[in-house]
């Protein structure tokens, strides 16, 4: 699989981003709390993609 380009990153954050804010404002967390949970969201996800450390051969 091939990177995403610079402009298609973005749009893709985004997008991911924006769902992230329709599920917050649905779940009822204040307005004030979103960006805490969208940064947590986001960092838990990458988190999840890049997965755990490897280990050291020596």
């Amino acid at each position: 699989m091939t990177a995403l380009s610079g402009w298609k990153q973005l749009v893709v954050a985004l997008a991911i981003a924006g769902v992230l804010v329709v599920i917050i404002r649905l779940a009822g967390v204040p307005g004030a709390w979103a960006p805490l949970v969208i940064g947590g969201a986001l960092g838990l996800m990458t988190a999840l993609v890049a997965g755990a450390p490897g280990r050291e051969e020596n």
